[in-house]
């Protein structure tokens, strides 16, 4: 089913381990993007799906590299992204750095640029479908347990402002995902972006780096432009709960 979806949507599917880099040249100084999956499903890594929307963002003039991660230790994989973030630093000095992350991946940069000093080295932050105050699959699954709602982590991850300055944030969204992805202090919120009838509830998820309104709203976020609305939210208003919304398995309304 996974591979007849990304099959449907991308027409190729392309290997991926590590790294892989499509960039053409271009004067300085660009937007460099880190491109990174959610976690893995069924013990596979979804790094080789994300070929499509690399080559895409590419060809739009932001040179994007995939940087394959599995979401199975959040702060492990925050150090990956922190050695991706230097060593685009060594090889393109000047240039800027995107970090785009879906699902999990988000968390992860996220942890980076508020506990590892990231700030100082990403111009911008982009989440795609990022349950930013946990997911309650998370507290069952077999990897990315730090991504229960109320675990130390997600606690200290979300402790103070979520959106240090002066990296740009901006969230990106399905119109069934199952939670907002929204963060306090100042963040575009994208208009949630339609997916595709022919993809099945629950696997759209899965699906939107595969769908091209995505890379749309991706490419526009690059450019600065906030397709939605800019909102500041102040500190303690967001939590796990009211992140939910109707689509979520379970679902409760907040009291």
């Amino acid at each position: 089913m996974m591979k007849r979806l990304f099959a449907v949507l991308s027409g190729t599917a392309i290997a991926a381990t590590g790294l892989i880099t499509a960039a053409p040249a271009h004067a300085a100084p660009v937007t460099r993007v880190i491109l990174m999956p959610g976690q893995s499903v069924g013990g596979m890594t979804l790094g080789f799906a994300m070929g499509p929307m690399a080559d895409n963002l590419t060809s739009r003039g932001f040179p994007t590299t995939v940087l394959n991660l599995a979401g199975k230790d959040l702060r492990a994989d925050a150090r990956r992204i922190a050695a991706a973030v230097d060593q685009t630093r060594r090889a393109h000095p000047g240039d800027r750095i995107a970090l785009v992350g879906h699902s999990i991946s988000g968390i992860s940069s996220r942890w980076y640029l508020k506990e590892m000093g990231g700030t100082a080295k990403v111009a911008t932050y982009i989440a795609i479908g990022t349950a930013q105050y946990g997911s309650p699959p998370s507290c069952t699954a077999d990897i990315a347990r730090e991504n229960c709602p109320g675990s130390p982590f997600i606690n200290r991850l979300n402790a103070g402002i979520d959106t240090p300055k002066p990296t740009v944030y901006f969230g990106i969204r399905s119109t069934r995902e199952y939670a907002t992805g929204d963060l306090d202090g100042r963040q575009c919120r994208v208009t949630p972006v339609p997916i595709p009838d022919i993809i099945p509830n629950g696997f759209d998820h899965t699906a939107e780096p595969l769908t091209p309104a995505i890379w749309d709203a991706t490419a526009a976020s690059l450019r600065g432009q906030c397709k939605g609305r800019w909102v500041t939210t102040p500190d303690g208003v967001l939590n796990g709960e009211n992140q939910m919304l109707p689509t979520a398995p379970g679902y409760k309304k907040p009291n």
